[in-house]
């Protein structure tokens, strides 16, 4: 019945080759949009150090946008993968269509400012009066291609999501290569200056921009209408909720520029090249850093799955591999650092490098082998849903370590503040083995709790299928159970969790825990292969196959909503404060105040589970067919219910 277990018997070498390559690909062509104008304006006569430096002057608001787009693109995607799990597919079409016209207005109103106060904002960003006028011919162009790249980077995410990761993997290409190949055109055969460099960035983003805004006439999940551009509070509001974590990525990445840029300026106010130098030793770190998070995340489908299994062997075997490849690639970035600085800066086109630049990759990048360790491990915690102890890695590695170490040290000189950046990579790799201990140790205290999934759907006959949501210590088991005997048909509880262990090949205990402790894991449907997402398809399965047999009984699992096409006699349980917490009292022998308290937790549970899965309100009359007092006591309640069925 499982049709996943590829992924815990597949060697895991091959699995994450599968996996990885793709992502590796997709995330260094990213990765090149932020470095190929460097290399050929390093090279352009009448540019060189002054026009890297001016790049990275305007760096900073590239990944604003950037910030801004994932805030959107990542929250849209996210929400188009929960609608797939809510099978409410009919919203996609609204949340996709109203949050671009959202981030078009805001794209716009970037722009306009951006190009309104263009020199005030170069100052802050750095620029002095020798590099402002190169920055600012390199912004202008950057900031009229916002739009473009802002909305090309939201379709790109929304894409993936909607089924077509090669697709979306195919456009984010054709937009590096057409800025590859026109930066020389406008570079050395056009001689446009910075402005030339700034429109080969402009029209690969358009490239990017058309052919992903072409994908909406051909998208799996939505179709859009003219009607579905009206803008909309709630659906914003939704989406940027989701996406709020990539939006303080990449906003933690802008303070360090920002912050760093205005310090090697009052450092070395006479070195025109240092600011470019930096930038380019930290555009070079992106390629590595995207090379590790390519594979970690390669090998986060690997993970969740054998993690929602517990298969901790094929975890830690996964982990393992990912790490061994991660510390390779931070071993050999370390050397090329360490040994080849002016080599790397001779690609930009710097003849003649000063020693703040070798210092740059020999000191403050000395230590990226600790940061590779730092950012594989970060999404290792993702995939085995410990998002809190991921959040704190990368907050802890920019905003809490880097930046107050860079303002402390910067007063003792250049080579201190260069020191900032080790001194930071140490300590969060610190903080991150001791919560990967941590992490490693609970998987042993899991596997104990370990139980095996042995059940099968019932024989029945042709009938109504009943579905029976409750509130906790209202009596709704009991009544269910003795209602199936008076109706003489199969009744499902518990036995729904062993049978989606056996459709999912996930674990039983991680079911339970999915349900208790859903805030978190229901909005990571992003990937195909996370066990929420597999956790989703199996109760689906489960149910519809339970549906298919005949007649039957039905407790909690949101399959009121999930057998809407069944039709479904829909009935809630409640019950009155004092008897619900007189039965958990007698039953797990609490006191009042901890029954009630034991209560309240379940069905703020429950509710947050049925809204997660189904998009509806637990409990709401218009849900149900049959709104039930559980007070009445167990028989008469079967025979209330027993009479509404007979004439219904």
């Amino acid at each position: 019945m499982n049709k996943n277990n590829f992924l815990e018997t597949v060697k895991v070498g091959k699995l994450l080759r599968m996996f990885a390559i793709p992502c590796v690909i997709s995330l260094v062509v990213q990765a090149l949009y932020n470095i190929v104008d460097q290399i050929f304006i390093g090279f352009t006569s009448g540019l060189g150090e002054l026009g890297n430096t001016a790049t990275g002057i305007v760096y900073p608001l590239t990944v604003i946008a950037l910030a801004v787009a994932l805030l959107l693109g990542d929250g849209i995607a996210t929400k188009l993968s929960i609608n797939q799990g809510q099978n409410n597919n009919q919203y996609n079409s609204k949340t996709v269509a109203a949050n671009l016209t959202c981030g078009l207005i805001i794209s716009l109103i970037i722009m306009t400012v951006g190009l309104v106060w263009i020199e005030p904002i170069l100052r802050g960003l750095g620029a002095n009066q020798v590099i402002l006028p190169y920055a600012k011919n390199y912004a202008t162009f950057i900031l009229l291609g916002f739009p473009l790249f802002i909305m090309g980077t939201i379709l790109n995410p929304i894409i993936r999501a909607d089924g077509s990761p090669k697709y979306a993997m195919f456009v984010m290409i054709a937009g590096a290569v057409t800025n590859i190949i026109l930066d020389p055109i406008f570079l050395f055969g056009c001689q446009l200056g910075m402005q030339g460099a700034a429109l080969a960035t402009f029209l690969g983003q358009l490239v990017t921009f058309l052919l992903s805004v072409a994908y909406l006439f051909k998208a799996k999940t939505f179709k859009i209408k003219f009607a579905d551009f009206l803008p909309n509070g709630k659906l914003f509001c939704n989406v940027t909720k989701l996406g709020i974590s990539s939006f303080l990525t990449q906003i933690s990445i802008v303070i360090v520029s920002v912050v760093n840029n205005n310090l090697i300026a009052n450092l070395l106010p006479t070195d025109n090249s240092a600011i470019g130098m930096l930038t380019i030793a930290f555009k070079v770190f992106g390629i590595v850093v995207s090379i590790i998070v390519g594979i970690a995340c390669g090998g986060q489908p690997i993970i969740g799955y054998n993690y929602g299994a517990r298969r901790f062997d094929r975890v830690k075997q996964t982990l393992r591999y990912i790490m061994t490849i991660a510390l390779s690639v931070g071993v050999v970035a370390t050397v090329l650092f360490v040994c080849f600085p002016q080599q790397i800066y001779m690609i930009f086109g710097y003849s003649n490098v000063s020693s703040f630049g070798v210092k740059c990759f020999q000191i403050y990048m000395c230590m990226i082998l600790l940061t590779c360790f730092t950012k594989a491990t970060a999404i290792f915690f993702q995939a085995v849903e410990k998002p809190v102890k991921s959040t704190l890695i990368a907050m802890c590695g920019d905003l809490l370590f880097l930046i107050p170490l860079s303002l402390i040290l910067y007063n003792f000189g250049v080579d201190a503040f260069l020191w900032s950046a080790p001194i930071s990579n140490i300590l969060t790799a610190m903080l991150t083995i001791v919560l990967l201990i941590i992490v490693l140790k609970d998987f042993t205290k899991v596997t104990k709790n370990i139980t095996t999934a042995t059940t099968t759907i019932q024989a029945s006959q042709p009938g109504l299928i009943i579905t029976i949501s409750r509130e906790h210590g209202a009596g709704g088991r009991e009544i269910a159970f003795e209602l199936a005997k008076k109706l003489n048909i199969p009744c499902y509880d518990k036995e729904l969790t062993s049978l989606m262990a056996q459709d999912s090949g996930l674990a039983v205990d991680y079911l339970n825990k999915l349900e208790k402790n859903v805030a978190q894991p229901m909005y990571d449907l992003y990937l195909s292969k996370t066990p929420t997402a597999l956790a989703t398809d199996a109760q689906k399965n489960v149910l519809k196959a339970i549906a298919e047999k005949g007649a039957c009984i039905i407790l909690g699992r949101c399959a009121d909503y999930i057998l809407k096409d069944y039709k479904p006699y829909r009935i809630f349980i409640y019950a009155d404060k004092a008897y619900k917490q007189q039965r958990i009292a007698n039953n797990y022998h609490d006191d009042e105040n901890t029954a009630y308290a034991n209560i309240t937790k379940s069905d703020e549970q429950r509710a947050k589970f049925y809204q997660a899965t189904t998009g509806q309100v637990w409990g709401a009359k218009e849900n149900y067919d049959l709104y039930i007092n559980g007070s009445v006591g167990v028989q008469k309640a079967v025979a209330q219910i027993y009479h509404c069925i007979q004439n219904r």
